[in-house]
């Protein structure tokens, strides 16, 4: 069962640093104290699914982590 959790976790990090580097720019930075029009647009459909897969593996990644730790 922990061998499972262990490579579990592994995939779960790799797709973390996976998903987070497919992400595009934000763009915003030092651009939104001048009023940047990109933020009046809402999120286009493929960053919101990026953002959405971000928080589902991170959480999983938590989980396997706070598992690995305390329960082991």
């Amino acid at each position: 069962m922990e061998n499972a959790v262990l490579i579990l976790h592994f995939v779960l990090a790799f797709l973390v640093v996976g998903v987070i580097l497919l992400q595009g720019p934000k763009g915003e930075g030092l651009g939104a104290i001048g009023g940047s029009a990109r933020l009046f647009h809402g999120p286009r459909p493929r960053e919101t699914l990026f953002t959405r897969v971000t928080a589902v593996t991170a959480i999983l990644f938590v989980l396997t982590s706070t598992y690995l730790t305390f329960l082991r």
